[in-house]
């Protein structure tokens, strides 16, 4: 049976035992368990997630199905506790300081796990249950593509790689949705980390740090002196770094300005870099802003005056609301490249251009560097067009 714990390996165990000696009190849950089906003396193992590997706790045994145990947590920060039974079953939970959990399982049918007395434990079984769910399909068509290659079977091997890709990107996609309609529970954490059975990280991609960096503010306002979000935010520093850093390889021999590739109010890819021999305005502000909507006109006049002579302006809207931004756009007839960035304050944009707040914007050369920052005044925003036109 496939470990559920493979997604520790991120955390630091010297950093965890230092954090237990330094938070301060810890108090207790109470786990009461029933393992349907177990003879007497069934061994159950209680262990602790401690970063980067599972501490063993204690070894309990059990009487008429039953055992009982008392675990030391946070007072103020879920931990991972686990329970592992005769088989090679395990139960996943979230304990919290004085939880009394009562746990229900059949020896022979260990996925049907019922938890009651801990809300996080329970979204730990839903948790468990769609990663084992995942699994499960992956393996079995990693097994038929095993097959098919053997078999020297192209067209099957095509069909099965198709199915292996939709299936991964539909768990990213379905964890996504978890993550954010649980942004204030310990439970997305295991989903942040998730692989695939051949080790492939769901959140493989550098860009990635967006979301753990959100998931990381979320808790961080709910458990700010949970250990495990310490190592959280070491990955999203790391994140950021391969990001910014693949960004400045892949435009390092074009351009000195990172790139943005965004959809604008028709549904088509408008890519920055692509502008350059241009004179650009990069702008990005806010749609529902009056005070920026009263600018463009100001700027439209600036556009029509300079606009053949090379003067190009990509605006970017950070806005939630993408219908009420394209309506403004539509509304005020921009004539310029106008795209929407809905992740708005986790926009990738912003944070490759280091956006704290909009209105922002910047002046790039026609040899695509970066001239000048957040010239809102009108008539030195023209001289400095004219001088690099």
């Amino acid at each position: 049976m496939r470990s559920k714990y493979y997604w520790i390996c991120l955390f630091s165990l010297p950093l965890f035992t230092a954090l237990l000696t330094t938070c301060g009190n810890r108090d207790t849950a109470r786990i009461n368990l029933t393992v349907k089906g177990a003879p007497d003396s069934t061994e159950v193992v209680v262990s602790r997630l401690a970063m980067n590997e599972i501490q063993v706790l204690d070894t309990l045994y059990t009487c008429q199905e039953k055992v009982s145990c008392k675990v030391t947590v946070y007072p103020d920060s879920p931990e991972f506790v686990y329970l592992t039974y005769s088989n090679g079953g395990s139960i996943s939970l979230l304990l919290q300081s004085r939880d009394r959990v009562n746990v229900t399982v059949d020896r022979d049918k260990s996925a049907e796990v019922v938890v009651d007395g801990s809300d996080e434990s329970l979204l730990m079984q839903k948790v468990d249950s769609v990663i084992n769910a995942f699994n499960s399909a992956y393996e079995s068509l990693a097994s038929e593509l095993l097959a098919a290659q053997e078999r020297n079977d192209r067209e099957e091997v095509s069909r099965l790689q198709r199915e292996l890709g939709t299936l991964y990107v539909k768990c990213k996609q379905n964890a996504i949705k978890y993550i954010f309609s649980h942004d204030k529970s310990m439970s997305v954490i295991p989903v942040l980390y998730m692989k695939t059975p051949d080790g492939l990280p769901v959140f493989s991609q550098a860009t990635d740090a967006i979301l753990m960096e959100r998931v990381y503010d979320s808790l961080k306002t709910v458990y700010p002196a949970s250990p495990y979000l310490v190592s959280l935010a070491d990955e999203v520093s790391l994140r950021f770094t391969a990001m910014e850093l693949q960004n400045r390889m892949a435009s390092a021999d074009e351009v000195d300005f990172p790139e943005i590739i965004l959809n604008d109010v028709n549904g088509r890819q408008q890519s920055l870099t692509a502008l350059k021999g241009k004179v650009i305005i990069l702008m990005f502000w806010d749609a529902s802003n009056m005070e920026q909507r009263v600018y463009n006109t100001d700027l439209k006049i600036l556009y029509d005056r300079y606009h053949d002579r090379g003067l190009e302006i990509y605006q970017v809207g950070l806005n939630s609301n993408k219908t009420a931004w394209a309506l403004q756009v539509k509304e005020q007839q921009l004539p310029w490249i106008s795209v929407c960035d809905p992740a708005a304050g986790a926009s990738v944009g912003a944070m490759l251009y280091n956006i704290t707040r909009v209105p922002a914007m910047f002046v790039i050369s026609r040899d695509g560097s970066i001239q000048s920052r957040d010239v809102f005044d009108m008539r030195m925003l023209e001289n400095e067009i004219r001088r690099l036109l």
